[in-house]
């Protein structure tokens, strides 16, 4: 073989282990950051989203309504992905039919970007209703949301 060919080789060879042991960085750094994302979710949801649901579900319960708070950790799903983490109030206690929509107010964590996802389902409609950074959430916006989602303001 020539010296230049083999060189040549040599070079797409080294380029092509420089680009998987790269890929392997990237990899190991994505997941350290999305643990990190799970974990600061896991302490928002005790410092600030659980205690901001608490109070509406006070609320809801001083008028003799029954909703709860329901809370799902990440775990595998049925497609061979994986279920995101999320926390939800299960309102179902404030509607008394017997529809197949599950009336719910859910915050569902992306740890990719770290960001939470509103969902809301009443008896009639449900659908996504926007995204709030994790660092951004507060009590404040989490109740002011609920409050379009009760009073039919979404969409």
């Amino acid at each position: 073989m020539k010296p230049e060919i083999a060189k040549q080789l040599q070079d797409i060879s080294d380029s092509r282990e420089q680009q998987k042991q790269a890929a392997i960085t990237q990899a190991s750094e994505q997941q350290k950051a999305q643990a990190n994302n799970l974990a600061d979710f896991a302490a928002k949801k005790e410092e600030v989203i659980k205690p901001a649901f608490q109070e509406i579900v006070d609320l809801y319960k001083a008028r003799g309504v029954a909703i709860r708070t329901v809370e799902e950790d990440e775990r595998p799903n049925d497609k061979g992905g994986t279920q995101s983490p999320n926390i939800r109030l299960d309102m179902a206690g404030a509607y008394s039919s017997r529809s197949d929509m599950k009336p719910e107010f859910r915050l569902t964590l992306d740890k990719r970007n770290r960001t939470l996802s509103l969902y809301t389902a009443t008896q009639s409609r449900s659908g996504p209703d926007g995204n709030v950074s994790l660092d951004a959430i507060t009590a404040e916006w989490i109740q002011s949301a609920f409050l379009k989602y009760a009073s039919g303001s979404f969409r």
